[in-house]
């Protein structure tokens, strides 16, 4: 079984677009699947519009807004799957590219996918800005994984839930992302990443905010290296 992942904090515009654009494409995987939708904290009616949305559905409630990677650690302790595909609720990252995820998983050389909008050229309405801090972040990362990946904070990603199983996560925040994917390179996990494009939002507005995340990026930059060095002085 999969389980989809939805962290949302004031998404009730969005959640009504699941029936139309994300159910469809999810039924024709030709696997069992579920949603979960952490709600969290939201002050509008997302948890009564994901309550509406029928049987595949679990809806998870934070009393407060904890933050996206707080939302993502609690959708992945509740997933019943084998597979977990962790994605926007505002649906930046189409549904139709969850194919490209399984496809490639299929092959069976990886543990996890990750969609890539550097892969896939971005897109033409992505602000300049926003491009530059992504493709900042991937270098800083890359070098601190020790490889090169072209994908390290975007959400859209496919794994293994009993590998997931295996981390102790600590990030809150949008670095949550990133965090997991050191913690599974680190233990010799395969990756791979597929094109997929990355949208701009149609309701309601983003909830990232850039001096905060990037204070926490450093952060966990930071508690990575630690990790790092140690790794590699106690191989000497």
């Amino acid at each position: 079984m999969i389980t989809f992942i939805f962290p949302a904090f004031n998404e009730e515009e969005n959640l009504k677009r699941f029936p139309a654009e994300a159910f469809p494409i999810f039924d024709q995987l030709g696997e069992a699947y579920e949603v979960v939708i952490i709600d969290d904290g939201s002050m509008d009616h997302t948890a009564n519009v994901a309550q509406q949305l029928g049987d595949r559905v679990r809806l998870i409630q934070h009393d407060r807004n904890r933050g996206l990677g707080a939302a993502v650690r609690t959708g992945i302790t509740d997933a019943k799957g084998e597979l977990v595909i962790t994605m926007d609720s505002d649906l930046t990252f189409t549904p139709k590219d969850v194919l490209k995820l399984l496809e490639r998983y299929r092959k069976g050389d990886v543990d996890v996918v990750s969609g890539s909008p550097k892969l896939a050229g971005y897109g033409k309405e992505i602000p300049s800005h926003r491009i530059l801090i992504g493709k900042l972040s991937t270098l800083v990362y890359s070098i601190v994984f020790g490889r090169w990946l072209s994908a390290v904070t975007p959400i859209f990603r496919l794994y293994q839930k009993k590998d997931l199983d295996e981390l102790t996560l600590q990030s809150t925040g949008f670095d949550i992302n990133a965090e997991i994917l050191f913690e599974l390179v680190q233990r010799g996990k395969r990756v791979a990443e597929v094109p997929t494009m990355l949208t701009q939002r149609i309701h309601g507005e983003s909830k990232l905010d850039y001096k905060k995340e990037m204070k926490r990026h450093l952060r966990l930059v930071l508690r990575m290296v630690k990790r790092r060095m140690r790794f590699l002085l106690g191989m000497h």
